[in-house]
């Protein structure tokens, strides 16, 4: 029985099977306000022509079942933007040992003490808002300085690192370092096999050059930036088959139960996270290699 609405009024959840997903996310709507070049949402390989069908109610029951039948340990909510369903996204996320959000921050940082709030810029203000949107950085700026710093939020800004943004690295770092948040990430853009976008790097050795700017900005900015330098060791040409696979084999995110909006208004599962059709071979997601690394070395991902 749903502690939400009655069992008869809510439509049983799609077959994902019976097998254990620790980890799962859900893409609480396909609306944004913003339109990133690089959004992996967006794809056309990607469920997202549905707005909206799947109302609070049901969303709520629905991932409750999913929880108990999956044995769901975290979740992440993600859009388009999830802010844009800020009430249903608060009272899904106790739902779950662990809860995360991922947002552009133009809807405010939301309050969820004991649980992470990760905020998208891509790069310094000169480089972001012709990516995301004129005056976006200082939007997101002032919304990050107007939340609690000690309400038991985590909050990190996490740059998409594209062949387009990658010189802007290290002033992105110098801009934000003395933001009230909790750190700085960093991953890559995860190319789709049919790409055209030239975001990503065709020959990876060109990555791994940037890989090493970002490596250096940690080594002088140890507490502000969080990326393993291990992981970003594991993401170079010569290696990242490893974390991956040709084909997914041996990916991490694979493990996770990604809940897209599909057409009717029902949960779909895409290949992974980041789509149907995503070119493993140049696969830049760090949580990938960072949770490769630390299945490797049999420690935590968050040590």
């Amino acid at each position: 029985m749903s502690s939400f609405v009655p069992v008869s009024d809510i439509r049983e959840p799609t077959d994902f099977g019976d097998r254990d997903f620790p980890g799962a996310l859900v893409n609480v709507t396909n609306v944004c306000n913003l339109s990133c070049r690089h959004c992996f949402v967006f794809r056309a390989d990607n469920p997202n022509k549905p707005k909206d069908k799947m109302d609070d109610a049901t969303m709520l029951a629905q991932l409750e079942r999913l929880r108990d039948k999956h044995h769901i340990r975290s979740m992440l909510f993600m859009g388009g933007e999830p802010m844009i369903r800020k009430n249903l996204v608060l009272q899904a996320m106790p739902l779950f040992h662990q809860s995360s959000i991922v947002t552009n921050g133009t809807y405010g940082i939301p309050s969820v003490p004991g649980h992470l709030v990760t905020v998208s810029l891509d790069g310094p203000k000169a480089m972001n808002d012709p990516i995301r949107g004129e005056g976006v950085f200082e939007k997101v700026k002032e919304a990050v300085f107007a939340r609690d710093p000690n309400d038991g939020t985590t909050v990190m800004l996490q740059m998409t690192v594209t062949r387009e943004n990658a010189p802007g690295i290290e002033a992105f770092v110098e801009e934000v370092k003395d933001w009230p948040v909790t750190g700085i990430a960093f991953t890559f853009y995860v190319p789709s096999v049919d790409d055209e976008t030239n975001l990503g790097w065709p020959d990876l050795r060109d990555r791994d050059r940037v890989i090493d700017q970002v490596t250096a900005v940690k080594r002088k900015h140890p507490d502000r930036v969080k990326s393993n330098i291990a992981a970003l060791e594991l993401m170079k040409s010569d290696r990242c088959l490893e974390a991956t696979g040709a084909h997914g084999e041996t990916c991490s995110l694979r493990r996770m139960l990604p809940l897209y909006m599909g057409e009717g208004g029902n949960f779909e599962r895409t290949f992974c996270c980041y789509g149907n059709n995503v070119d493993c071979t140049r696969c830049g997601a760090y949580a990938v290699f960072n949770g490769y690394h630390h299945r490797m070395a049999g420690t935590p991902e968050d040590a």
